[in-house]
């Protein structure tokens, strides 16, 4: 034992360095190995300390200090980012441009701005205020369809950055079947704008596609520019 910690006094802190960053990662690791590293550890420190191999004890025991502050500061900086999250100044960089037209989402009670009847032929989307800054819904009406999927893809106005794209095609999809007239194809279906914060508006593009069910092709049906707001996490 002596000889083997003596040669390899360098592993032990070595260990505890791996299991202190890796260990809030993995869920599944056995308890066991959490109490026999830092164990294993201290008595590597005895037994240096006793045959008198002081500077090996010194840095084993510097190199597993500074990974425990080092986790320590990193644990620190993650609570407070999720307790104290920083601004998103999305909107702040990107003030909507006094010659851009755009619409404004709708509440709950207000009158859709082209109210839908039997007559209509034109394609037709609007977007509704949710519960909270940065969460809405859309309706989307247009004429004859093939079957496959409605969804959204936003940008920003100005500067065609994209919004989130992943998460707001997946939330804002919508499977529809071929229609041969004028129809709803989507009533109130949810997406949430993660760009910027709750009260700082900028202008989004908003693009309803359609992807055939048959072909697999997407193809863009048409675009509206609104004014937004982020999600405050």
């Amino acid at each position: 034992m002596k000889d083997f910690i003596n040669r390899f006094w360098w592993l032990f802190p070595a260990l505890f360095a791996a299991l202190v960053f890796t260990a809030p990662h993995i869920h599944t690791m056995p308890t066991i190995i959490l109490w026999i590293i830092p164990i294993a550890l201290l008595l590597s420190w005895i037994i240096l300390l006793i045959y008198r191999k002081w500077w090996k004890c010194l840095v084993s025991f510097a190199i597993a200090t500074i990974a425990f502050f080092l986790f320590c500061y990193m644990l620190t900086c993650a609570i407070d980012t999720i307790f104290n999250p920083r601004p998103d100044n999305f909107g702040k960089e990107h003030p909507i441009p006094a010659w851009l037209d755009y619409n404004l989402p709708h509440s709950e009670g207000e009158e859709p701005s082209c109210p839908i009847d039997s007559t209509a032929t034109n394609t037709w989307l609007q977007i509704w205020n949710g519960f909270q800054g940065g969460i809405y819904m859309y309706d989307f009406h247009h004429p004859a369809i093939e079957e496959g999927e409605i969804f959204l893809r936003c940008y920003e106005a100005t500067e065609n950055i994209p919004l989130s794209p992943e998460r707001i095609s997946h939330a804002s999809r919508v499977t529809v079947p071929s229609t041969k007239s004028f129809s709803k194809l989507v009533k109130g279906q949810s997406f949430i704008i993660y760009s910027g914060d709750c009260c700082d508006y900028y202008a989004a593009r908003i693009e309803v596609w359609h992807k055939d069910a048959k072909t697999g092709k997407e193809r863009k049906l048409m675009e509206k520019v609104y004014c937004v707001e982020g999600w405050q996490r």
